[in-house]
This record gives C-alpha cells, sequence and structure tokens, in this order.
C-alpha cells in the first residue's frame, strides 16, 4: 500500500511536470498576425530606388534566404512571410512593410517574430533581410 501511494506520487508529479513544461514551451507563441500587429517597431530602412523596384527585390530577398512568402499585398505595402519548424527552431514569422516615401526613395520596414518566445536558436531575420535586399539594389 505504502509502495503503490509513493507510485502514484511519483506519476503525479509527472504529468504536472509535463504539462508545465508544455506551458512554458508554448507560452507566447507568435503568429503572423503578432508580427504584422508589431508594424512600427521593426528595423527600418530608406532606400534610395522607386517603390516598384524594391518590393521585387525585397520578396527575392526574403524567398533566397529562405522563409516563404505567404501574403503580398502591395495596396497596404506589406508582405508576410514565416520559417517552418526545424531542428533549432519552432520557426519564425516576418512582416515586411513597404512605404514610397517619393519618387526614387522607399522605407522598408522588416519584423521578425519567434514562433516561441522562449525559442534562443530562432534567427533574426530583420538585418538579414535588409542585408540582403542591399546586395540585390546594389545588383540592380
Amino acid at each position: 500500500m505504502k509502495g503503490e501511494t509513493a507510485m502514484q506520487t511519483a506519476l503525479t508529479t509527472r504529468i504536472v511536470v509535463f504539462f508545465s513544461a508544455l506551458s512554458i514551451l508554448f507560452t507566447g507563441c507568435a503568429t503572423l498576425k503578432d508580427a504584422q500587429a508589431a508594424r512600427g517597431s521593426g528595423m527600418k530602412q530608406i532606400y534610395s530606388h522607386p517603390v516598384d523596384v524594391v518590393w521585387a527585390k525585397t520578396t527575392q530577398a526574403i524567398t533566397s534566404l529562405g522563409p516563404t512568402v505567404v501574403s503580398e499585398n502591395k495596396a497596404e505595402g506589406s508582405i508576410l512571410a514565416e520559417t517552418t519548424m526545424s531542428a533549432f527552431s519552432a520557426g519564425e514569422k516576418i512582416a515586411v512593410f513597404i512605404k514610397k516615401i517619393d519618387e526614387s526613395k522607399t522605407e522598408v520596414e522588416v519584423i521578425s517574430k519567434k514562433a516561441i518566445a522562449t525559442n534562443v536558436f530562432a534567427y533574426n531575420w530583420e538585418k538579414r533581410v535588409h542585408d540582403r535586399l542591399a546586395e540585390l539594389l546594389a545588383l540592380k
């Protein structure tokens, strides 16, 4: 009887620990909506190129780095992309906002959100997208 109680206590403890770990792991999960709602908080850069050129090169920059573009809305000036789960990451959500400043200048804002906030291995795509975009625009 005493051994049975100890086994029940051990099982209960394991179950509590398991669900606590799951809770911690999935707390703070980001979605594409979260990345989109963070507009104004990302890394911004102004490029000396027309908006149409910057738009095309931005989608090319994103896909060449690995993320998949899942939505483009030129009217709102937004591109949404994401990465899938890998051995090191649960994925990332990326929102890019492109705004025409004048005929020859365009502002690009990149926001990167970890799919799971506790993932220390997830990339921050903001600088990577800007760096790749600058490279592509220089080749234009």
